[in-house]
């Protein structure tokens, strides 16, 4: 009976196929089939098409990243040379001041020239030089910049040794302005750089120089400390008092020169 079953179902099959085919009617199935497939293979063909494309800009990214990251490094490589090219080149200009200087007044003085390794700031203001005893340095020798007075040594170490400089309130400094003739002693402090004990009789004149007097033999007579700027007399005073510009920024001092005795 099964047999037969099947033999039936078998026939029928094949007329049905027979119909189908001789009436034309397989390309409605094969037309819904391809219907119902189409977004699938488009999705497929969009999805995995691209993988290419991805893993090719993916590539191409890493290689954007690898350049910026080499540029990037080259440019503070750049930055750097370039900021040590103009260090050595600000270097040089003040080494060219002071130069000139120390070959203008090589014939009657011996400077020892010193870097400053250290500072001190607030109301003791005072710096450490890289020379000291064992170059010839000693205490009370005079501190030059560009040729003005900049400061005295207050201690001697074997390998460096402390300045005082003069705008420190407890710096005393023998001067005489050099067209009135008038002496006084140079301090520094809050209101910076004056000249006190100036007798009255003295006719002060407004942009003389100001120079050491060389008063008291440890500073040499003649250093250039800078010029009057005002005078400041009170009634009932027996002395005068000056205001002096330097025209030193002591907050930049890099190197000085030791007036050797």
């Amino acid at each position: 009976m099964s047999r037969w079953r099947l033999v039936i179902v078998t026939l029928s099959l094949v007329f049905i196929l027979f119909v189908i085919s001789f009436f034309g009617w397989q390309k409605y199935p094969k037309n819904i089939f391809w219907a119902a497939v189409k977004p699938i293979s488009i999705g497929f063909q969009y999805s995995f098409g691209r993988f290419p494309e991805f893993f090719q800009n993916l590539f191409h990214l890493g290689q954007i990243i690898k350049q910026n990251k080499d540029l990037v490094g080259e440019n503070l490589e750049l930055q750097s040379k370039l900021a040590q090219l103009s260090e050595i080149e600000y270097e040089n200009e003040i080494l060219k001041k002071e130069l000139n200087f120390a070959q203008a007044e090589a014939t009657n003085t011996e400077f020892i020239p010193a870097a400053i390794i250290g500072r001190t700031t607030g109301f003791l203001k005072s710096m450490t030089i890289d020379k000291g005893e064992k170059d010839g340095i000693a205490k009370g020798q005079a501190v030059v910049s560009q040729g003005f007075l900049v400061g005295t040594v207050k201690t001697v170490r074997p390998d460096n040794a402390e300045i005082t400089l003069i705008t420190d309130f407890n710096s005393l400094v023998p001067t005489v302005l050099q067209n009135s003739r008038g002496t006084g002693l140079l301090r520094g402090g809050l209101q910076g750089l004056t000249v006190e004990d100036i007798p009255l009789n003295i006719e002060i004149k407004a942009g003389e120089n100001v120079v050491t007097s060389g008063l008291g033999g440890e500073i040499p007579a003649g250093l250039a400390v800078g010029k009057v700027v005002a005078t400041i007399s009170h009634q009932g005073e027996i002395f005068q008092k000056v205001t002096v510009g330097s025209p030193i920024d002591f907050s930049r001092l890099e190197v000085l020169f030791v007036v050797k005795k």
